[in-house]
């Protein structure tokens, strides 16, 4: 009876062994994954925002604190910026698209949704339930354009480095297929067959 039961204990361990397992594993593959780099980087874009709003709802502008403020928020960028540039040596051409459009959706539902639901409403309820608005509406001001100003930049340069990202894509595509003997693709995605005249196909002269 005692043997039973520790044989049952023991299957019952082993199989939350392997639970606990693949939990930590899809755990470790989530973290290490570029897109959550994404989602990362625009989350604590999100949350130095809120800290400067914070701390100068209370404290006198500075110019030293603007920069400050402005600098951390373009650093998170440049975190959520890292997929785009360097997503991988074995990442495909669409991959680099996918990742780039989903920096760009991501960043742009940030700044957007900041300045529509946030910014806005709270400028209309400060000015009319708050009888001195000039420190917060400076502080709202502050934190809500350095955000924006850090999203704009991070989606000027999205461009540029998905641009080079997706040629350095395709050209790694192209020597794969070169070394394995496969048909070369156009950046289009179709097969590139090489230039074809009228007499290839046999046509009647």
């Amino acid at each position: 009876m005692i043997d039973r039961v520790r044989v049952q204990l023991r299957l019952k361990a082993d199989a939350w062994g392997w639970f606990w397992d693949d939990l930590v594993d899809g755990l470790v593959a989530t973290v290490r994954s570029r897109r959550t780099l994404v989602l990362v980087g625009d989350a604590a874009l999100l949350l130095c925002a809120v800290a400067g709003l914070a701390h100068y709802w209370s404290h006198d502008v500075t110019f030293g604190g603007v920069v400050v403020l402005q600098v951390a928020c373009l650093v998170c960028q440049a975190v959520a910026l890292v997929p785009v540039a360097w997503p991988g040596r074995a990442a495909t051409p669409w991959e680099v698209a996918k990742i780039s459009d989903l920096y760009q959706s991501v960043t742009v539902a940030t700044v957007c949704g900041t300045w529509i639901f946030g910014m806005f409403p709270g400028a209309v309820v400060m000015d009319n339930v708050m009888d001195d608005t000039e420190g917060p509406m400076a502080a709202l001001l502050i934190a809500g354009t350095a955000l924006m100003m850090a999203c704009l930049a991070g989606l000027i340069t999205a461009v540029s480095l998905t641009h080079r990202s997706q040629e350095r894509a395709w050209a790694a595509d192209r020597e794969r297929r070169a070394r394995d003997g496969e048909e070369l693709l156009d950046d289009s995605g179709s097969a590139d067959h090489g230039d074809v005249d009228a007499g290839d196909f046999g046509g009647a002269d």
